[in-house]
């Protein structure tokens, strides 16, 4: 009997455990990871100053971290301009009858995309890594107004 395999997450790393009892693997099978991340402009990295990563380690203790809660709604981001501390979740939820995405503003010095949001369905952006003020736009209404914002990171207090 084989069994399936199975993801499995620590922190940040993913996993694939496989049974190769009678499963006919010849080793180990690579894993992909499903956690976006963003892209740092090149002037912050080459600051004298540590840099902070979102990203947890199975050595380090877990922390929970509510996340900021973005909704979509009536072809707007609710709200608009989110304040969120570095390395702190953001969670958009389209609540719309219409497919959204929350995307990074191209030019922005950062990169992400939630890709295709339909009602109901939502995504999680693990966080950013470094203080500053991030654009983020709907791909598919960049040009309304109110389906465009801004992002505050902030340092931890």
């Amino acid at each position: 009997m084989t069994s399936a395999p199975r993801l499995v997450t620590f922190g940040t790393a993913v996993f694939l455990l496989v049974s190769c009892a009678g499963s006919g693997t010849s080793g180990p099978q690579p894993a992909t990871s499903t956690r976006p991340s963003a892209s740092v402009p090149l002037s912050a990295s080459s600051s004298t100053s540590p840099r902070t990563s979102s990203a947890r380690t199975a050595a380090s203790p877990t922390v929970s971290v509510k996340p900021v809660v973005l909704h979509i709604r009536g072809f707007a981001y609710v709200p608009a301009a989110p304040v969120a501390i570095v390395g702190q979740p953001i969670e958009i939820i389209n609540d719309d009858v219409a497919a959204h995405t929350w995307s990074a503003a191209p030019a922005a010095g950062w990169a992400y995309t939630s890709g295709n949001l339909e009602k109901g369905q939502r995504a999680t952006f693990p966080g950013f890594t470094k203080p500053g003020r991030y654009k983020f736009l709907c791909y598919y209404h960049a040009e309304m107004p109110l389906m465009n914002g801004v992002v505050t990171a902030m340092a931890a207090p």
